[in-house]
């Protein structure tokens, strides 16, 4: 029983020092998630009431990313990778968003919710509600779809999957806007989300 005692403590405790994102909790200081990072931040800037300390030439999945930490009110709220890869083939942005996918559901499971929101057939052989029926999910966006590269990088298409934790809230998506795309993946602190709203209205 004792050993099992032991035992049981030994996990709690290990549980207990679990970090929230990447070796860091929500709520730390500026100067002990700088601590934390092993390079130098290669950006630190304000921005709507916040300070955004920002990390470049990282990789997560094999692809290439930076880091980006957001602070409201002195304390760590909201972090993100931020991908950094170029493709001449739009599609290419769906493959890496798929890449990404299975890495995100083994660490946290089905996510809460997921979607392909088309906002513009244009680009598609397929009328809207067609779309928003047979392609409503990231999953059923194929890499050989014709043009949905194309179409996120409009903004017609903007693909999501969130997943909605005690501490974290998670947030995987590939949206665009005027032929470029943004991939990224933006963990959000479910405590301190009120103290980053007022952090961005208290903005001079």
């Amino acid at each position: 029983m004792r050993c099992g005692l032991a035992l049981t403590l030994a996990l709690v405790c290990v549980q207990a020092r679990a970090n929230d994102f990447r070796n860091v909790n929500w709520g730390m200081a500026k100067a002990q998630v700088l601590a934390a990072e092993s390079n130098k931040p290669a950006n630190v800037r304000e921005t709507n009431g916040e300070v955004v300390v920002e990390y470049d030439l990282l990789q997560y999945g094999n692809l290439a990313t930076s880091v980006i930490y957001i602070f409201a009110k002195e304390k760590l709220v909201r972090a993100k990778y931020l991908f950094e890869m170029e493709h001449r083939e739009l599609n290419d942005f769906i493959a890496d968003f798929k890449r990404i996918e299975p890495l995100l559901q083994e660490q946290y499971g089905k996510p809460s919710s997921e979607r392909a929101i088309w906002a513009d057939d244009a680009t598609q052989l397929e009328p809207k509600s067609y779309l928003d029926q047979d392609r409503a999910t990231p999953s059923s966006i194929l890499v050989s779809d014709a043009n949905v590269g194309l179409a996120v990088s409009l903004g017609h298409l903007r693909l999501f999957a969130q997943w909605d934790g005690v501490r974290t809230k998670v947030m995987h998506a590939l949206s665009g806007e005027n032929n470029r795309i943004v991939h990224q993946i933006e963990y959000r602190s479910a405590e301190l989300e009120a103290l980053e709203n007022s952090a961005r209205s208290a903005k001079p």
